[in-house]
């Protein structure tokens, strides 16, 4: 299927696309989805915990230049999936750099590349359902958002804005994610929710086990964007776009957004090739586009107060934008 020709949009789309023109909303165009205007600056460290007995937190900073009018920059941690590394979703770091933020890509020893080189993909799938991996992976969010703060008063000080600052995750990393906002764990409750946190961007998410729903999502205390696909499954083979969509729709009391990517498939959000059998590889680059579109727009809202970004999001100009190839959009403002 390809995807490269923009020219036509299905009648719902066009509609919508009118709709907001009438109301006088500049919002059915994409939203900065080509490269911003800043270049991007890529650094490399690593963090020591001597609160956890010296656990090394290794980084992947990608930020705009100095000296290139873009500061300081809002931070979004970014919290990889089961097996992956720092170098995980360059595709969104990079583009989100570009456009004027800064994001620090964690590396989570225990569920990392590191063990499934070690074990292999069954091995690595034993060792991420001990519940202690979950523990020391979840404590990594709140002391990076101290050594950031500390970053933002050191060697990057004016150049890094440490009280706008937001999550994204992608698998395990999603579930990270939305601990970091509040969700509810069995045995450590809300132990590892991040305050400071302003919104999350939640690719993959799954439905919680060991307590109902309605547990889990009693406390969440920012806004949330969910990202999936209608193929997006598991290397456990427990979930479905329904099962990964229930989050979004179990969460009232903050303002969420649910995208599904029609054919959107696990790896699609990691940044790593599709490689599900019949998954055409040209589809990850529209993917993409949209995925980076969304992510810098729903940052813009949460951590800038952008109101072309809030008019894009909240009055249909991302799903004005999106054909009926791409996938569908749903927004449900807080208390809803």
């Amino acid at each position: 299927m390809t995807r490269g020709c923009r020219s036509r949009r299905p009648p719902r789309a066009a509609a919508a696309a009118l709709l907001l023109l009438a109301a006088g909303v500049a919002a059915a165009a994409p939203y900065k989805s080509d490269p911003g205007p800043h270049r991007v600056e890529v650094q490399l460290g690593e963090w020591a915990d001597t609160a956890r007995d010296g656990r090394v937190v290794r980084w992947k900073l990608y930020l705009p230049e100095a000296g290139d009018e873009a500061v300081p920059a809002p931070e979004v941690i970014s919290s990889h999936d089961g097996g992956g590394s720092r170098d995980g979703a360059e595709y969104l770091g990079r583009h989100l750099a570009s456009w004027g933020y800064a994001t620090f890509h964690l590396q989570h020893a225990g569920s990392d590349v590191v063990v499934l080189r070690q074990h292999g993909v069954q091995g690595m799938l034993r060792e991420v359902r001990s519940p202690q991996v979950s523990i020391d992976r979840f404590g990594d969010v709140p002391f990076a958002v101290q050594r950031i703060a500390a970053m933002a008063q050191g060697d990057l000080a004016g150049r890094l804005d440490a009280e706008r600052i937001g999550i994204s995750g992608h698998s395990f990393g999603a579930i990270t994610t939305l601990v970091a906002v509040g969700q509810s764990m069995p045995q450590v409750g809300r132990r590892f929710a991040v305050p400071e946190l302003r919104g999350a961007f939640a690719m993959s998410p799954s439905k919680p086990r060991g307590r109902s729903l309605g547990e889990a999502f009693a406390a969440m205390s920012a806004p949330i964007f969910h990202l999936t696909g209608t193929d997006d499954g598991s290397p456990l083979g427990d979930q479905t776009v329904e099962t990964r969509s229930a989050p979004f729709e179990a969460i009232d009391g903050v303002e969420q957004w649910l995208l599904v990517l029609d054919d959107g498939v696990h790896s699609t959000f990691s940044g790593r090739p599709v490689r599900e059998p019949g998954k055409a590889r040209d589809e990850l680059g529209r993917h993409h586009e949209i995925v980076r579109m969304a992510a810098v727009a729903f940052w813009d809202l949460v951590l800038r107060g952008d109101a072309a970004a809030a008019a894009w999001l909240r009055e249909g100009g991302l799903a004005a934008e999106l054909s009926a190839e791409d996938g569908t959009v749903r927004h449900r403002p807080a208390g809803e």
